[in-house]
């Protein structure tokens, strides 16, 4: 597997992912710490070998190992060695658990990131220097909110752990919930280092407004044998779950029911007028929401990223070619629920929601408040969709929409042709797009 298309997969899963100290009454170190500890002693000890058993035999293990090793030694080289490892924090993320371990050396502090998954492998590794970038806030060290485990539960089956952040000293707040992209993400929609959701939840308590978030099903669900990709839609993997989480949030003490707004990014957006449907909502914000069908936009995506470095090889065309034929095949007017031409992990079924949902004509049906907010770098979302959103909701009062020429589908800031690695660099969503939503609602 190359480096271009390991990043490959990593954003196509996402192509629509605070940190509080484990509280217990027991002595004994947490397990998910003494993991940490092992790890960052054998790097500091220098024994990498000892740190194999970390990562599993398989390619994708090995080639997780490989980039761990590298970024590990790209880390000594620009910082220098460990001097000092300050404290350890464990934060649950549904089926897995993730340390942040903060680290000193003789050029300053950085946040180590482990992921774990169920067998105590390493799923994910960064290393968040910040440089002339604020770290993330701990809600622990604020007195000005509260964090608060949550569960929402879509029916008797579907269980998805979350956070409820609340601002204190107000009777009553307006709230909001928060609606992840597609693939399986965190309720922070975690990507690398980086936690967009978490950017904008610490600027909206500041001012005065509550934030339920929630792992999506795909998330927490994804290794139950249980779990059956032919059962998964835009209805069971975002919308089902989205509306059960606002009729949560509007029941919470010191949120004001009336005033619940939902905020989506790519897929999440995209759906987003289809959920203000079935349960209404005070405000709609949608970040870098498509119009078109997914399968239209993952061969343009796939292409993309192919002529990143310049050129687009053999096994790279193959691939585009393959998803222009799948696409063609799923638009056609004769491709039904029985077909067997799908993608990998899906079903036709996903398929078929996919090219159905007509989310723009519902959209323009709406009569709440809604805001769009794009950015023009970038290439999961492009441009395309939001002047297809600006023609179709020309004449629409309640719509709003916002364009910011410098950022890419993260709202990371950037300049030229936007590089898929830029999701795993540590960085924090613009200011000025944060700004934009909290305005919004606030107004």
């Amino acid at each position: 597997m190359t480096k271009k298309h390991f990043y490959c997969l990593i954003i196509i899963g996402f192509c629509f992912g605070n940190f509080i100290l484990a509280q217990s009454e027991e002595t004994e170190m947490h397990p998910y710490k003494k993991l940490t500890k092992k790890f960052i002693g054998n790097f500091k000890r220098n024994e990498p070998n000892k740190n194999s058993s970390f990562f599993d035999s398989t390619k994708f293990g090995k080639a997780l190992e490989a980039m761990v090793d590298k970024t590990l030694g790209d880390f000594t080289k620009n910082y220098g060695n460990i001097t000092a490892i300050e404290r350890t924090e464990v934060d649950t993320q549904g089926c897995k658990m993730a340390s942040y371990t903060y680290i000193k050396t003789a050029k300053g502090k950085s946040t180590w990131h482990i992921l774990f998954d169920q067998a105590q492998r390493i799923s994910n590794f960064s290393i968040d220097t910040f440089q002339n970038q604020k770290f993330y806030e701990n809600p622990n060290s604020f007195k000005a909110y509260t964090r608060k485990d949550i569960s929402v539960e879509t029916n008797p089956f579907i269980t998805l752990p979350g956070y409820l952040y609340q601002p204190i000293g107000t009777k009553k707040t307006p709230g909001v919930v928060m609606i992840q992209g597609s693939g399986p993400s965190d309720r922070h929609q975690s990507i690398g280092p980086n936690k967009l959701f978490l950017d904008f939840i610490i600027p909206m308590l500041q001012k005065g407004i509550s934030v339920l978030v929630y792992d999506k099903r795909t998330y927490v669900y994804q290794t139950s044998p249980s779990f059956r990709s032919d059962t998964v839609d835009y209805y069971s993997e975002t919308i089902d779950d989205a509306v059960a989480a606002i009729k949560l949030l509007k029941l919470q003490a010191g949120v004001d029911s009336g005033k619940v707004s939902l905020i989506g990014h790519s897929l999440g957006a995209k759906c987003a007028p289809i959920i203000a449907t079935k349960i209404s909502l005070n405000k709609l914000i949608m970040l870098a929401p498509p119009v078109r069908p997914l399968i239209e936009i993952l061969p343009e995506q796939v292409e993309y990223i192919s002529k990143v470095d310049g050129k687009i090889d053999e096994q790279e065309q193959t691939q585009i070619n393959q998803l222009k034929w799948l696409k063609d095949k799923i638009m056609s007017p004769d491709y039904n629920a029985k077909s067997k031409i799908t993608l990998p992990g899906t079903s036709a079924r996903y398929w078929l929601t996919d090219k159905n949902l007509n989310n723009l004509a519902v959209a323009k049906t709406l009569k709440t408040p809604m805001l769009l907010v794009q950015g023009g770098r970038d290439y999961n979302v492009s441009i395309k969709e939001y002047n297809l959103w600006l023609e179709g909701m020309k004449g629409n009062s309640n719509f709003k929409p916002v364009l910011f020429d410098d950022l890419d589908h993260q709202f990371f800031t950037g300049t030229g042709i936007a590089n898929p690695k830029d999701i795993l660099k540590p960085n924090h969503a613009s200011e000025k797009a944060v700004k934009s939503v909290v305005d919004f609602l606030n107004n």
